[in-house]
């Protein structure tokens, strides 16, 4: 049976739910803005594994380790002439992008095929 709430009731339902939207458009601008900042950091991340892979590390590690003088001081992060610098950069990108497909697979299949077939609608999702 299915009886309608008391307006107390509902006003704070209804509340609830206002301020979870109101949450939403809040952290909506902040989402596309790391939409943004995830492409700049591909951007970063290709031109580094390029450096790496195509050469040119080798190439000034073993002017590094030959004598060559150069500053490889940093402000705080590790040195990209490090053994696993870059190697582990890449390593962090690919984790993270698997976390986020998952994520956003996780999103997508709300109310697929899964959610039909045994009525739910609702995965566990993210």
């Amino acid at each position: 049976m299915n009886t309608l709430p008391d307006a107390a009731a509902a006003q704070a339902r209804i509340n609830e739910i206002q301020q979870l939207y109101r949450e939403w458009t809040e952290l909506l601008p902040k989402l596309e803005a790391a939409r943004q900042d995830w492409r700049r950091g591909e951007a970063i991340m290709r031109q580094l594994e390029k450096f790496y892979f195509e050469g040119e590390y080798a190439r000034y590690h073993q002017a590094i380790e030959n004598g060559l003088n150069i500053d490889l001081r940093t402000a705080g992060e590790y040195s990209v002439m490090g053994e696993d610098t870059l190697w582990n950069a890449g390593a962090e990108q690919q984790a993270l992008a698997w976390q986020w497909l998952r994520a956003a697979v996780a999103v997508l299949d709300r109310g697929g095929e899964e959610g039909a077939a045994n009525g739910a609608g609702v995965s566990d999702g993210l």
